[in-house]
């Protein structure tokens, strides 16, 4: 479980930034959004609200970089670019420093703390700590970019090769997790962000392979359709004559395989008619929505499933609020998510921001200003807003911030002028 997530100079955000799942206070408060990890409480959703580029994204795709760096730079040749690289680039300080995240997280009961620098060349710093007792204790700590050799390993790092050779642009973390003469400590650390993490971006295409012949989760999606309104009965997989694409005979086969993996099979819904007989319709007469929902909702139970910490950009994008707040409310329930998944998402809807729904730690504003972006909960607020208080009236009227700063008067004498008098 994911406790804590640092982000410096990464795209909009310039200064230290934290977002933290550690529910400090008041743990009979939404008791159920609680998760326990060794006695310690860590919140299973969290919304993030902000106005349209004020860096609410960029908590989500600095998440991504993170894991990139961890699972896919171990695999950069010699010279090669980190592409994660993005300083903020509005400050001669920043523009061409590091980029800096740290993350704090529970594998397997064992509390972690990772952080790692980075420019478009190389890793600058990168050091590994855990909690054996109240105290952290050292597993590796990198210093130089180059000197493989110079990694310093704590007492406790023991079990399997330490040396293992890198190049500048490849993490320790990344190289020695995906080796097996490495420790069983660092293999599960490397499997926690390969396996047990996910970052979701507007522009990905989520699907879940073979899903459909999992009965359980058959069952579970034709249940949801039926009783969310959505005026489907069941739906089926029918299969697809795939002489039809007409694939070159020498296309090769990885390529052809994914064709046929992505084309063989199509989804049909039925919906009852007025006389009681069931209708069968193509997925392109079902709505935008309802197709999205279809592709996310196995996805989903992955992550509930596997116990895994999802960030989720845009939420309610394609749904009706009342979906969003169903699917945050699965992951609240605490009878339902046993194995301690996560949803960080960003969002609009208002309908989330209740104190009903949601406890004030669970509640960022994104805001941006000179020094670039800021991440706040809402308990770092002022005394005056309470647990009961309604957060998104308050929000919306802007006296908690993170809402759009529009000049109506400069654009619409911008339309008049440009348009009107054209």
């Amino acid at each position: 479980m994911l406790i804590d997530f640092t982000v410096k100079n990464y795209r909009s955000f310039r200064d230290v930034q934290l977002l933290s799942l550690y529910a400090d206070s008041k743990p009979r408060h939404h008791s159920g959004n609680i998760s326990y990890d060794n006695d310690l409480g860590i919140l299973r959703t969290c919304a993030i609200y902000g106005a349209n580029a004020s860096g609410k994204t960029n908590v989500i795709k600095a998440f991504e970089a993170l894991k990139g760096i961890v699972v896919n730079s171990g695999d950069l040749k010699d010279g090669d670019r980190i592409g994660y690289y993005e300083p903020y680039m509005l400050s001669a300080d920043t523009a061409n420093a590091p980029c800096h995240f740290e993350v704090e997280f529970y594998v397997e009961q064992q509390r972690y703390r990772y952080q790692i620098s980075f420019d478009s060349a190389q890793i600058t710093y990168e050091k590994l700590d855990f909690y054996p007792a109240s105290r952290a204790a050292n597993l590796f700590t990198r210093d130089s970019a180059t000197d493989w050799k110079a990694v310093k390993f704590g007492e406790h790092y023991r079990g399997g090769k330490r040396q293992i050779a890198f190049f500048a642009n490849n993490a320790y973390l990344s190289r020695a997790g995906n080796s097996p003469d490495a420790p069983e400590v660092i293999r599960k650390v490397y499997n926690y962000f390969r396996q047990q993490t996910e970052a979701v971006t507007t522009e990905q295409n989520i699907r879940v392979v073979g899903w459909e012949d999992e009965p359980t989760y058959a069952a579970i999606v034709n249940t949801f359709l039926q009783r969310a309104d959505f005026g489907i009965d069941k739906f089926e997989i029918e299969e697809r004559n795939m002489e039809s694409l007409g694939l070159p005979s020498d296309m090769p086969y990885e390529i052809k395989h994914k064709i046929r993996q992505d084309f063989s099979k199509t989804e049909v819904f039925f919906h009852r008619s007025d006389s009681g007989d069931l209708v069968k319709f193509n997925k392109d007469q079902e709505s935008r929505g309802t197709r999205r929902l279809f592709k996310i909702l196995p996805f989903f139970l992955t992550v509930l499933e596997q116990g895994m910490t999802l960030f989720f950009d845009e939420l309610e994008s394609s749904f009706h609020p009342h979906m969003a707040e169903l699917i945050v409310k699965i992951f609240n329930d605490p009878l339902i998510n046993k194995k301690g998944a996560q949803l960080i998402f960003t969002t609009h809807d208002l309908t989330l921001m209740a104190p009903d729904k949601m406890r004030k730690d669970q509640i960022y504003l994104v805001q941006k200003n000179a020094r670039g972006s800021e991440l706040d909960s809402l308990e770092s607020f002022d005394t005056s807003l309470k647990d009961s208080s309604p957060f998104a009236k308050w929000y919306n009227e802007g006296r908690l911030g993170g809402i759009p700063k529009i000049n109506y008067r400069d654009i619409s004498d911008a339309i008049k002028a440009g348009i009107l008098n054209a």
